[in-house]
């Protein structure tokens, strides 16, 4: 029988001894004595075994099932036998057990700390009062500040971004080691000196991949100027989108034009197709994906479990929960495939027409057309008729006794058949076109469609986009020179001032379209940032932000 490994009662059995326990309500008092013959004096080292005297030190420790434990330590003071010490008298030191001049055991402050550093100060305290502890989240802070600085070493690919302490008001820097996937530092500010100073004092960063920030590219030249610096493709697809912002607000009205004609010729081409179950075509056609879908993971999941393969496996192999995979094994056949939704008709909308009529004859009350409604068949509640009456009611610019409106087709119509979709703004527009033709939606890639076809200086940017765009996505900075001699070629001048400030650039933005490196996972660490900066409730300092960053690393 192999050896089993205990967690002890005491916090070292080595230099102390159990004497007994004592116990009140809620509380374990454990008394020990010290078992050490000699001492060591802290200021000059020596040992003693001539006692001075005896006291009693009472310090907090681990809970048990709920119960607080005080540890009652019998301990002694001794004299310093070193006769050229300037301390005659000494207490005896226990390291292992509790600090000096501590009210608990540094295991229990272990705990305090890493719950500290894990939640943060309010949610540690509201935690540790769960385990039967009191504690303030002042004490939490004072913890964190005072555990050791870590420290990494030196990166080979940096990632550098931005974090904002207050926003709008106040920034920092952070670090990250892009190939550990960690943070290594944070900094107070986001000035090109404070990031040169720290690339000046850790010297061995071959890859700075930032955004398209002057601030970081000035400091990155000075500090570490042999380094590869590499612009973010993420940074390069969103500036190009902003650059061309101004060009569309000058098709302002070619963008609204355009989605009025898409939008009528829509509803002359595609009216709602019903079929037998009562759904549009488009519902029919999504439910019948859904389902086949579903049998095919049923299928595959018969035949993994047929060959003896566990239901962990099978759920990622398949891409589903245990719990899916459980059922579906126990089912006999593959589900069934549901009904869809039917498509909602405004139980008020057969009786417009006869609200309307009613409006026109004077009546104005709300409660008596609820009523007469009601004698008609009407089973819905009063307030769909007092939202139709309200818009009756709200005309601009006429008195609301002598507002007359005519029962016409166009009156009696859905808010849903009378809809007309917003045209995009001029950025929707610059964006959707660094788009791929999957990411878009069918009716964007019609209104792109139509827009290239009205004006050709649009069509033409449109084809530079999409070139640009899958010369980012697939890393093929060989390119890009020839790009940028096409775009100075043509005629708009916002993707001229783009193309120009690539090529100030340039060596960054070719090593961003070329090399794998880019800030995307430095992103994901900056909101994780975040979430500790939150958990603090604003009474961390940047201190202990900085600290709680680097120790989840």
């Amino acid at each position: 029988m192999g050896s089993e490994v205990h967690s002890p009662l005491l916090p070292d059995p080595t230099c102390l001894h159990l004497t007994h326990l004592k116990t009140s309500p809620k509380m374990i008092t454990v008394v020990v004595t010290t078992t050490a013959s000699q001492a060591r004096c802290p200021v000059c080292q020596s040992l003693s075994g001539h006692v001075h005297s005896r006291y009693v030190r009472t310090v907090a420790d681990l809970p048990w099932m709920g119960w607080e434990v005080r540890l009652e330590i019998h301990t002694r003071r001794f004299f310093c036998l070193n006769l050229a010490c300037p301390r005659q008298i000494f207490t005896e030191r226990l390291p292992s057990v509790v600090a000096p001049y501590a009210h608990r055991t540094t295991r229990l402050a272990d705990v305090f700390t890493l719950i500290g550093f894990a939640i943060g100060g309010e949610a540690g305290k509201r935690v540790i009062a769960g385990m039967g502890l009191v504690t303030s989240p002042d004490t939490l802070l004072r913890l964190i500040q005072a555990a050791p600085e870590i420290s990494h070493a030196t990166p080979r690919v940096l990632g550098v971004d931005d974090w904002s302490f207050r926003r709008g008001r106040k920034f920092g820097t952070i670090l990250i080691d892009l190939e550990k996937h960690i943070p290594i530092e944070l900094l107070p500010d986001r000035e090109a000196s404070t990031l040169a100073t720290w690339l000046q004092e850790h010297v061995g960063v071959e890859i700075i991949s930032r955004d398209r920030g002057g601030t970081y590219a000035e400091g990155a030249s000075l500090g570490a100027p042999d380094a590869q610096q590499v612009a973010d493709r993420w940074h390069i697809l969103k500036n190009v989108g902003e650059a061309l912002e101004g060009f569309f607000i000058s098709k302002k009205s070619l963008l609204k034009d355009t989605m009025l004609e898409l939008t009528a010729s829509t509803r002359k081409s595609s009216p709602l197709q019903e079929s037998p179950m009562g759904n549009t075509k488009r519902l029919e056609e999504v439910s019948l994906q859904r389902h086949q879908e579903k049998v095919e993971r049923y299928r595959k999941i018969h035949e993994l479990h047929a060959k003896k393969v566990d239901q962990g496996i099978i759920a990622h192999e398949v891409g589903t929960s245990r719990q899916t995979v459980s059922r579906y094994i126990h089912m006999d056949q593959p589900p069934e495939r549901r009904c869809p939704r039917r498509t909602r008709i405004h139980l008020l909308e057969p009786f417009k027409p006869y609200l309307l009529e009613r409006w026109n004859e004077g009546c104005r009350n709300a409660s008596e057309l609820f009523r007469e409604l009601q004698e008609r068949g009407y089973t819905a509640s009063m307030s769909n008729v007092t939202r139709f009456i309200k818009k009756l009611r709200t005309t601009k610019g006429k008195p609301r006794g002598f507002k007359r409106v005519e029962p016409t087709p166009e009156t009696i119509a859905t808010k849903k058949d009378t809809q007309v979709r917003r045209p995009p703004t001029a950025l929707q527009v610059s964006r959707w076109m660094t788009f791929t033709e999957e990411q878009r939606l069918d009716w964007q890639n019609a209104y792109l469609t139509r827009l290239c076809e009205a004006d050709p200086l649009i069509a033409q940017t449109f084809t530079l986009l999409q070139d640009f765009a899958a010369m980012l996505r697939e890393r093929q900075g060989a390119r890009l020179d020839a790009w940028l001699a096409q775009v100075e070629e043509q005629e708009v001048t916002e993707l001229k001032n783009f193309a120009r400030g690539l090529q100030k650039d340039y060596d960054a933005v070719k090593a961003g379209l070329t090399l794998e490196w880019s800030n995307g996972q430095v992103e994901g660490h900056v909101q994780r940032l975040k979430l500790l900066k939150r958990q603090s409730y604003g009474r961390a300092s940047f201190q202990i932000l900085r600290k709680r960053v680097l120790k989840h690393a």
